[in-house]
């Protein structure tokens, strides 16, 4: 699917600074264009399980940027926020993007560039969402383990044979066969290597989702 069909790019205190042109050209290629006047107003409207990005201009609120970037950090927003503004200085504009913003766009620009920064966060948006569902699914999987199943998985990592868990979980070969059949049956894999890299993965599930 074409990400343009359902990609919103939303503009916090722009009507100063975007005018009608640049809205009407980027609707014509297909975005969506939401203006909104708040934070708050923003994060009632925001689709967070669609990819979009977010444009803050900070003409009249230079501390707007800064408080929506600790806001999609504490909400885990995967959507890219841009700063809009004009005679943008090389400090400022490394500072804000090492808070958390993608891009800065120094005004006046053209609408190619608009164009073009709004297709690169909206594709990054994208991705992040696609890691995340992926993400969430591996939880899914570990999740459905019965403890038993999960106890042959630690053996597993720890590198333990069949004989050595079988004495350690004081059950017989057959059953740790049994649930080592299991285990791979849900996560969905064929092989131990498989398994262990998707055990790697989502052991570090919770980080990513947390820096998101």
């Amino acid at each position: 699917m074409d990400a343009r069909a359902i990609a919103t790019v939303y503009a916090i205190n722009c009507s100063d600074d975007i005018g009608s042109a640049e809205i009407n050209f980027l609707e014509q290629q297909g975005y969506q264009i939401q203006l909104l006047s708040t934070i708050e107003s923003l994060l009632r409207e925001i689709n967070v399980e669609e990819p979009g990005c977010v444009f803050v201009c900070t003409k009249q609120n230079e501390v707007l940027i800064y408080q929506l970037i600790r806001e999609f950090k504490k909400r885990k927003i995967p959507q890219e926020i841009v700063l809009i503004a004009e005679h943008v200085g090389i400090k400022q504009a490394v500072e804000v993007v090492r808070e958390g913003a993608y891009t800065v766009v120094e005004l006046p620009c053209s609408k190619i560039i608009l164009l073009n920064t709004v297709q690169e966060t909206i594709a990054k948006s994208a991705r992040k969402l696609a890691k995340r569902i992926e993400l969430l699914e591996l939880t899914r999987k570990f999740q459905s383990l019965t403890d038993d199943e999960f106890e042959v998985l630690e053996a597993l990592v720890k590198g333990e044979g069949n004989k050595q868990m079988a004495h350690q979980l004081d059950v017989s070969s057959r059953t740790i066969d049994r649930r080592k059949r299991a285990l791979f049956d849900k996560i969905n894999v064929d092989s131990l290597a498989d398994l262990l890299l998707s055990y790697i993965r989502w052991s570090q599930v919770d980080k990513t989702v947390e820096s998101q």
